[in-house]
């Protein structure tokens, strides 16, 4: 299999003094199979930046097939390991930010798990850490958190309701920067270290679906 952890333009533009960001991604909402990916998705998946342009070009569909199929395989945590370590062997690479789904959610509670074990292996490595959007929420609020692992609850699903703006470090995407910054969030829409280093509760993105921002029927800011 290719390289499993790549850089898209974002990833590549936030990677900087050091710092390396990589993602991991899988299908959008469901695969080719129709294996749902993002099982809490709802009014989201109408402006899905995940579901159109390059993610749609053939080669792109396979590999995240691909990735789906590993991820629910047994070599699944091994093989993420070493992918990580030969992150790490590369000289420009101090710091290496992962995140895991650009694409896709934490589909089931033993995928999290594993994700959970890729983590713990490198608990006491300060050079690694880990991030993620993510819209199971509660999955997340039944676990103990790992310290190198950031999440970030994003609204546009089926548990917005347990989402508490007041704790819960979340996203919520906005029609214009103007309108994002005037509600208290910070913006996050280029710069992927808001979510990835950031300590700040609510992060802002600008909308940048596939549909126009009228036609979509995602209730982005309640």
């Amino acid at each position: 299999m290719a390289q499993l952890l790549t850089q898209n333009g974002k990833m590549k533009k936030s990677s900087q003094n050091g710092i390396t960001v990589v993602n991991w991604t899988l299908p959008a909402f469901q695969s080719e199979t129709g294996f749902r990916t993002c099982p809490n998705a709802t009014k989201c998946v109408s402006g899905c930046y995940a579901r159109s342009g390059t993610y749609r070009f053939k080669s792109s569909v396979v590999a995240h097939g691909a990735k789906l199929d590993l991820s629910q395989s047994e070599a699944f945590v091994g093989t993420m390991i070493a992918e990580i370590d030969q992150w790490l062997k590369k000289r420009s690479v101090q710091h290496l930010k992962v995140r895991i789904h650009d694409a896709g959610d934490f589909y089931s509670v033993s995928y999290l798990d594993k994700w959970l074990k890729i983590m713990s292996h490198f608990e006491n490595n300060p050079r690694v850490s880990f991030y993620a959007y993510t819209k199971m929420v509660s999955q997340f609020k039944k676990i103990r958190i790992p310290l190198n692992f950031r999440v970030i609850f994003s609204f546009g699903g089926s548990e917005d309701h347990l989402i508490d703006r007041t704790q819960d470090r979340h996203a919520m995407v906005f029609e214009s920067l103007d309108a994002l910054e005037s509600q208290g969030y910070i913006d996050g829409t280029q710069d992927d270290l808001v979510a990835a280093m950031g300590d700040c509760l609510k992060i802002g993105l600008c909308y940048h679906g596939a549909k126009s921002y009228q036609n979509t029927t995602w209730n982005k800011v309640s």
